[in-house]
C-alpha cells in the first residue's frame, strides 16, 4: 500500500503566499523608500551641523578668526556644491585656507552629502561666518529639512 500523508505545500499554497508576499511589497516599499531617504536627510543635515559647529569652534582662534574677517568671502565661506543636480554635493577641504585646514584635520578631507534631497536641489549649500557687531557667527544658506525638498533656506547655527 502507498502512503497519502505528503509533508509538502501545494502548488495552490505557494501561488497564494507569494501573492500575498506581493501586495505588501507593493504597499510597504514606498514607505520604506520616504524612512530611508529621511534618515539619509537627517543624517546629511547633521554633517552640516557638525561643519557649522567646527567652524565656530576654528573661528576662536585668533589666527583664523582673524583670516575670516578680513577676507570673509574667502576664507569664511565653504560651499557644498556640484556641477550639476543628481550629482552629489560635496566640499573638499584645502590647505591654502585657515579656517578649511583646520576643518580638514577634524572632520577629514572631504564632507559629501548622501540624500537625495540635497542631490537633487539646485540650491548649493553655502556655510558662511558673519561677523555681527564683534561676534563670529555660522549661517547656512541652502539648507533643506523637509524630504522632497528643492529648495532651501537661511539657518544660524
Amino acid at each position: 500500500m502507498k502512503k497519502t500523508s505528503n509533508k509538502g505545500f501545494s502548488l495552490v499554497e505557494l501561488i497564494v503566499v507569494i501573492a500575498i508576499m506581493g501586495v505588501l511589497m507593493v504597499v510597504l516599499a514606498p514607505q520604506y523608500l520616504k524612512y530611508v531617504e529621511k534618515s539619509r536627510l537627517q543624517k546629511d543635515n547633521s554633517a552640516i551641523a557638525e561643519i557649522a559647529e567646527n567652524m565656530k569652534i576654528a573661528c576662536a582662534d585668533e589666527t583664523i578668526a582673524k583670516s575670516v574677517t578680513t577676507n570673509p568671502t574667502t576664507n569664511g565661506t565653504i560651499t557644498l556644491n556640484s556641477a550639476s543636480t543628481g550629482s552629489p554635493k560635496s566640499v573638499t577641504f584645502v590647505d591654502t585656507v585657515p579656517l578649511q585646514k583646520e576643518l580638514k584635520s577634524v572632520l577629514g578631507e572631504t564632507v559629501e552629502l548622501s540624500s537625495s534631497t540635497y542631490n537633487n536641489s539646485s540650491t548649493a549649500v553655502t556655510l558662511m561666518v558673519v561677523d555681527e557687531s564683534g561676534t563670529l557667527k555660522v549661517y547656512a544658506t541652502g539648507f533643506i529639512d523637509t524630504p522632497g525638498a528643492t529648495s532651501g533656506t537661511s539657518r544660524a547655527f
